[in-house]
C-alpha cells in the first residue's frame, strides 16, 4: 500500500495543490506543511517548497490569463476559528528556516494588477470557522478578488477523483442488458439500491 501511495504522491497533480491554495485556511504555508508532514511519515525525500512555489507560479499564469478579462477591484472583508481539528496544528505549524510564511512567499509579486490579487490574497488574514463552505467564500469576496474567485469557480468544481461517476456507469451496465434495455429510470433506482442494501447488510460492499 505504501508503494502505491507513493507512486501517486511522487506525481502530485499541481491542480490539487492549487485547489488547496485557494482554501483560505491552508494557502502556501498550510500546504507546505501539509506535504513536509506526510512525506515525513513515509520517508521520502520530496522538495516541498520548490513544489509549493512551482504551482504558485502555475497559479500566478492562471491569474495572468484571466485577468486579461477580468480586472481586480480591492474590497476589505474578514472572517473568524479553525476547521482542520487535529491537523490544524500542521497547518500553522511555522517551517525552521523561517521561510513558511505567505507573505514572504508572495512579497515578490509582479506589478500586474493579476499578481497583485495573488499577493494579496496570500497575505490577506482571516481565519475559517469550523461550518466553513469554501465556494460560498469566494462567491461572498469576488469583490475583493475577481480574478481569483473565477479561477477558484473552475477549479473547485473539478471532481477530485472520477471515481463516482464510473461507478455510477458501471452499476448501469450491470442492470442494464439486451434484455432489460426498456426500464425506467425508477427501476433501475429500485435495482441499484436494492443490490447495494444487500451488499450492507452482507458487509460485502
Amino acid at each position: 500500500m505504501k508503494v502505491k501511495w507513493c507512486a501517486y504522491f511522487t506525481e502530485f497533480p499541481p491542480i490539487y495543490a492549487i485547489a488547496a491554495i485557494l482554501d483560505p485556511g491552508v494557502k502556501l504555508e498550510g500546504l507546505t506543511n501539509l506535504l513536509t508532514f506526510y512525506y515525513q511519515q513515509l520517508d521520502v525525500q520530496f522538495d516541498v517548497p520548490y513544489y509549493v512555489n512551482n504551482c504558485k507560479r502555475i497559479l500566478e499564469r492562471l491569474c495572468e490569463e484571466y485577468g486579461a478579462v477580468i480586472q481586480p477591484q480591492p474590497v476589505g472583508s474578514s472572517m473568524g476559528a479553525s476547521r482542520f481539528g487535529i491537523l490544524g496544528p500542521v497547518l500553522k505549524k511555522s517551517r525552521p528556516d523561517g521561510s513558511g510564511s505567505s507573505s514572504s512567499s508572495s512579497s515578490s509579486s509582479s506589478s500586474s494588477s493579476s499578481n497583485i490579487g495573488v499577493g494579496e490574497y496570500l497575505t490577506y488574514q482571516f481565519e475559517t470557522e469550523e461550518n466553513f463552505h469554501i465556494i460560498e467564500w469566494w462567491k461572498n469576496h469576488s469583490s475583493k478578488f475577481p480574478v481569483l474567485a473565477r479561477i477558484a469557480k473552475d477549479i473547485l468544481a473539478i471532481p477530485a477523483s472520477t471515481i463516482a461517476s464510473e461507478s455510477a456507469f458501471s452499476a448501469g451496465r450491470r442492470v442494464l442488458d439486451e434484455k432489460r434495455s426498456r426500464l425506467s429510470s425508477e427501476s433501475i433506482e429500485m435495482c441499484v439500491c436494492k443490490k447495494d442494501w444487500d451488499q450492507a447488510e452482507k458487509r460485502t460492499q
